[in-house]
């Protein structure tokens, strides 16, 4: 199976990022679905963007906040830091990322 890439962008990439890509990794283990993990800061995130090459953006700042050079779906982030919604989170990244299989 594909190891899919996640980025998650967070405001200055520090415990935030940390948080999110904890519970992001934990969650995608649980659901069996391999993923490598990146963060970084939302001034960082374009040229992120172009390097890494997502297949899911996580941000927990606007969108607006940052340009998206990349078809990668973006995804708030902000369920798995509050804990509500986390879950269905999850389940909708997983389920998007089996949507798009190994193109």
């Amino acid at each position: 199976m594909k190891q899919y890439k996640i980025l998650g962008v967070c405001g200055a990439g520090l415990s935030t990022s940390t948080t999110v890509a904890r519970m992001l990794q934990q969650g995608m283990e649980k659901r069996n679905m391999p993923a490598q993990i990146r963060t970084c800061k939302v001034i960082e995130a374009t040229g992120t963007i172009k390097g890494y090459d997502p297949d899911v953006i996580l941000s927990t700042v606007a969108t607006t906040s940052f340009e998206n050079p990349s078809d990668a779906k973006v995804f708030s982030g902000v369920p798995l830091l509050t804990g509500v919604g986390a879950s269905k989170l999850l389940d909708d990244i997983v389920e998007y990322l089996k949507s798009k299989g190994d193109e």
